[in-house]
């Protein structure tokens, strides 16, 4: 078992993986049956605004699910040091045994490395590499200091083929390790809160996309 693998079931809470998952995919669903029921989103020209529409899904799904989790995490939204003239912001979610960012890229095999300095637990990742035992990473990470890993997602003409957790190494600007959770599943409560969350963020992402769609007009 890898490093990653290792530290993300012995130091993170059990449900963070499929939370995030369910997270990811739940913004890719709304946004196809935006496109499916929005004539003029399905009009050529109106594909450039496909990314922006699904990044506010993704991050709006990540902190509606996450918040509404019985985990304990703190996601917030904060602007680009380097891009802040444009108003760009990114997600980053604090929680047990992790800090990450999640961030669209080319395929499974991209690094972004745009997106290696949102944090300064980025820095910390510079110590290891692919020979990095867990040991090693026990005497860096603690629940004080826990490692930035990037939440990877993406797939062709906007479909989501993939969704991963990586541990980057800044230095390198190369991954030590990613971790395949597009499957992974769920651990919920009850089914009543399963729904009661699934409604949640139903409303909410009808509500952001009338928004966005008035925006693009």
């Amino acid at each position: 078992m890898g490093i990653l693998r290792t530290h993300l079931e012995a130091e993170c809470d059990p449900r963070l993986a499929g939370e995030l998952a369910y997270s990811i995919k739940e913004a890719y669903r709304f946004l196809w049956e935006l496109i499916d029921t929005t004539p003029v989103l399905r009009h050529p020209e109106m594909r450039k605004t496909y990314g922006h529409i699904r990044q506010a899904l993704v991050d709006v799904a990540l902190r509606l699910v996450l918040e509404d989790s019985s985990m304990k995490t703190d996601v917030q939204m904060l602007s680009a040091v380097n891009n802040k003239m444009n108003g760009y912001t990114y997600t980053m979610i604090e929680t047990k045994g992790a800090i990450i960012s999640p961030v669209k890229t080319r395929s499974i095999k991209t690094m972004p490395k745009k997106a290696l300095h949102r944090s300064v637990a980025s820095v910390k990742n510079k110590q290891f590499d692919l020979f990095t035992t867990q040991e090693d990473i026990n005497k860096h990470y603690d629940t004080d200091n826990p490692p930035f890993l990037l939440l990877t997602y993406g797939g062709k003409n906007h479909h989501l083929q993939f969704v991963q957790l990586g541990l980057p190494n800044v230095d390198t600007e190369q991954w030590i390790e990613k971790v395949d959770i597009m499957n992974t599943q769920r651990i919920v409560a009850s089914k009543e809160q399963e729904q009661t969350t699934q409604k949640k963020l139903d409303l909410t992402l009808t509500e952001l996309s009338e928004k966005l769609l008035r925006r693009e007009k």
